[in-house]
């Protein structure tokens, strides 16, 4: 079975506003799909239009050299992905199309209609994609496999209810040497060369409910964690492959102190000598004796989400926290040497210029490495974004809205 897996490219802006292409951060979903299928003998060719441009000859050379095709969906990128999927199926009608990803879990049954794929995959993929293939060889049943909607002649069908991989550590890691000779991380260390900069995940959804994000929804509200033992275990692998700075990409990290504390003690045990970056942390989270034992173990970037200096704005977000909370975690991180990174969000329903005014003078009252302005983003499976369809602001159909325009 040879198989061809591809991550769409990002959004536009990404792309314009890049000097150099390269990719934000290697994906990480369909390498661990790609690790599954070469555990079942599969080859695997994986193509990023996330860290590489388009091309059309490797494209083409790909597809006709391959069984099967797997791509993953985002809704920032979906036409992207949608203009792919169509270019697919008019090179190679027949061949068997699978998406899967964010957008998938969230919308499955439109993400098929709305596509010429022949099999959505809600969740975690890494669990079912052993019995699609199966399906597909004749071997099984689709609508025995759960977690699964699929195109017949005729219709649309479902399989067996979804079902989340309990315990992460069973999953095998990543097949990072598919994308070793791609370039990743330069907004973290721009001399970093193809084959050092790579990611993991230490646990997977989040356990806060911030009302302008889709994860919650994505995970079915429910966190889960590796074992520490787990962590380690990849983290030696991704240093034998000679990489040398790992961007921890969970969706919030570090939930769970105690665990992360053990995680670090362990890293600086091993004697590890990786670096870290942490590109999704909460303010309420920092820990000083936990930012010591972070910063002596390698990490060296942190990335808060600040949102706004309006504390009204914070609790229209719900994310339980205040003003206060924000100025002591990024004097904390200064102090500690982090590169300090926060995010902010601007254009909630009731800000007005002197919200907007209020949050920058906020930011450059903070001691911040970097910092950056976006607007908000309506994305499906969001709160705000099914609280805004409710209202008629916006169409059921309008997956992702910014802030920015009018309705």
């Amino acid at each position: 079975m040879r198989f061809l897996l591809i991550y769409p490219p990002p959004e536009p802006f990404f792309i314009q506003k890049s000097k150099v292409f390269y990719g934000l951060s290697p994906p990480l979903g369909l390498l661990y799909l790609a690790k599954i299928l070469q555990n079942n003998g599969a080859s695997v060719t994986l193509l990023d239009f996330s860290a590489e441009p388009y091309n059309e000859q490797r494209f083409t050379d790909a597809l006709n050299s391959s069984d099967m095709v797997g791509m993953t969906l985002l809704t920032p990128s979906l036409e992207h992905g949608k203009e792919l999927l169509a270019l697919v199926k008019r090179t190679r009608p027949d061949i068997p199309l699978l998406i899967g990803g964010p957008h998938c879990t969230l919308l499955p049954k439109e993400s098929l209609q709305e596509t010429e794929a022949s099999v959505c995959v809600i969740g975690d993929g890494e669990a079912v994609l052993p019995d699609i293939i199966k399906a597909f060889e004749g071997k099984k049943q689709l609508s025995e496999i759960p977690g699964i909607l699929f195109r017949t002649a005729q219709e649309i069908k479902s399989g067996l209810t979804p079902e989340l991989i309990k315990n992460l550590d069973n999953i095998s890691f990543p097949a990072r040497l598919l994308v070793k000779q791609t370039i990743y991380g330069r907004e973290y260390n721009p001399s970093l060369k193809a084959g050092e900069f790579t990611s993991i995940i230490t646990s997977r959804g989040c356990p806060y409910h911030c009302r302008f994000c889709s994860r919650g929804s994505i995970s079915r509200q429910q966190y889960r964690m590796r074992s520490t033992e787990n962590i380690i275990a990849e983290l030696k692998e991704i240093q034998a492959q000679g990489y040398r700075h790992v961007a921890i990409v969970d969706d919030c990290f570090p939930v769970n102190r105690p665990q992360a504390s053990e995680l670090f003690d362990t890293i600086i045990q091993e004697g590890l000598k990786l670096k870290f970056s942490v590109t999704a942390t909460r303010v309420d989270l920092a820990d000083e004796d936990l930012y010591k034992k972070m910063r002596n173990a390698g990490v060296t970037h942190l990335q808060f989400g600040l949102e706004s200096g309006n504390q009204d704005v914070l609790d229209y977000y719900n994310k339980q926290m205040t003003l206060k909370d924000i100025q002591r975690a990024v004097h904390l991180s200064n102090q500690n040497g982090f590169f300090t990174m926060g995010s902010f969000i601007l254009g909630a329903p009731f800000e007005t210029k002197k919200n907007f005014q209020q949050t920058v003078r906020f930011a450059k009252s903070l001691p911040l490495d970097s910092v950056s302005f976006l607007p908000l983003r309506y994305m499906v499976g969001s709160e705000l974004w099914h609280q805004a369809v409710q209202e008629g602001k916006i169409n059921e159909k309008e997956y992702l809205v910014l802030a920015d325009k009018t309705h």
